[in-house]
């Protein structure tokens, strides 16, 4: 008897790595408001996180949307999900909305939250902690499911149970980005073990109209 598996398509995600030379001009923005927070835009209002500094960014963002085209291409041809929006009648381009900072402080978190507009991505340039001390110190060392410093993907199968894919994103990971459905669930746990900024940065891709 030859027995076979069948895989049901779903829609996931891509990631890649970027050099510290292509985001030179992201880290010189971010630095700018590192060094003072006071006369930076604000953009807690326009997100989900618990984080007391978080930052719309403007110079870099020209620079980043051509840095991420090239995996924008590799997720369409991936899980060709713009055709799959069947609410549209002609193709549209797409065109990047606000992108952000987040300077996340010890014990700040991100709860479960999706985006508005088609995609969005992430980008880490510091995660100030190593996973397994997070899993060994945190509040979370002797639980059946340590999340200390995860970045966690939510979705559904074909059963329609939830499942979740932890990223354990630590330092190993800076200048990691990840491109995703902007409706795909995910949240960020706090972290415990440091006293530094977890810095990430994140951005949404919209269909740009005619009339724009």
């Amino acid at each position: 008897m030859n027995i076979k598996s069948l895989q049901f398509p779903n829609i996931g995600v891509t990631t890649g790595k970027f050099t510290d030379k292509e985001l030179k001009p992201l880290r010189e923005e971010i630095l700018e408001i590192q060094n003072n927070f006071d006369l930076a835009e604000k953009h807690n209002k326009e997100l989900a996180g618990n984080i007391k500094k978080e930052f719309g960014l403007i110079k870099s963002k020209d620079h980043i949307d051509k840095l991420l085209r090239p995996g924008i291409q590799d997720f369409e041809k991936c899980f060709t999900y713009f055709s799959s929006i069947s609410v549209l009648d002609s193709d549209f381009p797409i065109s990047m909305g606000p992108m952000w900072v987040n300077f996340q402080e010890k014990y700040e978190f991100n709860p479960v939250h999706g985006h508005s507009g088609v995609l969005s991505f992430v980008i880490w340039l510091s995660l100030p902690f190593n996973i397994e001390n997070e899993k060994s110190q945190g509040p979370g060392a002797e639980s059946a499911n340590p999340i200390a410093g995860n970045f966690v993907f939510y979705y559904t199968n074909s059963l329609g149970k939830i499942c979740m894919m932890h990223i354990e994103a630590d330092s190993k990971m800076e200048n990691q980005f990840f491109i995703f459905p902007a409706e795909l669930k995910h949240s960020v746990a706090p972290f415990y073990t440091s006293d530094k900024y977890r810095i990430s940065v994140s951005g949404n891709y919209t269909f740009k109209t005619l009339k724009d």
